[in-house]
């Protein structure tokens, strides 16, 4: 699993062997309103989380948006590396402690594709899930890069933790990349999930949206 996750940052991510300019991505703003549209067209959304270790108490956050609310008749389908029997028992409890928090706001996962740890490969997996299923939209958050977007139609939303991924996600094909600074920071020590910073502008559009 390793090597393989070194060979995606090889190829596909920062370690590409270039100098990669740091960049913020997107405004968090035009992207989330792009979501939310596309939830409210009634299109079909997937919602994908492909996170490693502590970080995805953050990108987990996405999944706890209450879309049901916004749009009772267009629930986003819900993909996660949150299997809780892979890996070690550290790992297994993080994967515990996001889905019992999502399943308290009513959130279910409805496809699991492995663990915290198996980053690498999960994300081919969400991808063959993806290509089955004809999204309009797909948004990955985690390590959108280990998720082979080139073969996914739609259009596509990536969340990173890294600036300098912004370039090489967008070469790969997303459309949109929105970046979560200091999430390693953010999630130090957490057994809970953290709010993001797409979250909440998320969050906001939606209150205004409610309210119209």
């Amino acid at each position: 699993m390793l090597k393989k996750a070194t060979e995606i940052e090889k190829t596909r991510g920062m370690a590409q062997g270039e100098y990669i300019q740091p960049s913020y991505g997107d405004l968090k703003e035009k992207v989330g309103k792009i979501l939310l549209s596309s939830l409210e067209r009634g299109d079909k959304v997937a919602l994908v989380l492909n996170a490693k270790k502590e970080t995805s108490y953050l990108f987990a956050d996405l999944l706890k948006l209450p879309f049901k609310k916004f749009n009772e008749n267009n629930h986003p389908t819900i993909i996660a590396n949150l299997d809780e029997n892979v890996g070690l028992p550290r790992i297994r409890q993080h994967a515990r402690n996001i889905r019992e928090e999502l399943e308290k706001e009513g959130t279910f996962l409805d496809y699991i594709t492995g663990g915290l740890d198996e980053y690498p490969q999960t994300g081919e997996k969400a991808a063959e899930l993806l290509k089955d299923g004809s999204f309009d939209l797909v948004v990955v958050a985690g390590v959108p890069h280990a998720l082979p977007i080139e073969t996914v139609p739609g259009v596509s939303i990536a969340v990173t933790d890294g600036p300098r991924l912004v370039e090489p996600l967008k070469k790969l094909g997303y459309d949109y990349v929105v970046t979560e600074l200091d999430a390693h920071a953010k999630t130090l020590g957490t057994s809970e999930v953290v709010p993001s910073d797409f979250g909440l502008v998320l969050r906001e559009l939606m209150n205004q949206e409610i309210l119209i």
